[in-house]
């Protein structure tokens, strides 16, 4: 039987990966931010939970591909604020 983390990781992966694809489709950028943000709150939630599971269950390697994925995903979500990934025009910011 798998355990209510397992679900929960699974779901999240469900979710991001639906949302995120829809957000690449979606012309309207307000929308797409807000699929976009959904789908990286999902990721980030199931990846830290695997890499809990991981590292729990002694599989270090794997436990800190999931870790960095998950501070990947959190700058992204980081720059959404500040017109980042999914925000703005999608050019980087000028430098002054």
């Amino acid at each position: 039987m798998r355990s209510t983390l397992d679900t929960v990781a699974a779901i999240g992966l469900a979710i991001g990966g639906a949302f995120g694809l829809a957000g690449t489709f979606v012309e309207s950028a307000p929308l797409r931010e807000t699929l976009w943000t959904i789908d990286g709150v999902a990721l980030v939630v199931a990846a830290a939970l695997l890499t809990m599971k991981y590292q729990r269950l002694g599989n270090d390697c794997v436990a800190a591909g999931f870790l960095t994925f998950v501070a990947g995903e959190s700058l992204l979500l980081a720059g959404f604020e500040s017109g980042g990934a999914a925000g703005g025009s999608g050019a980087p910011p000028a430098r002054r």
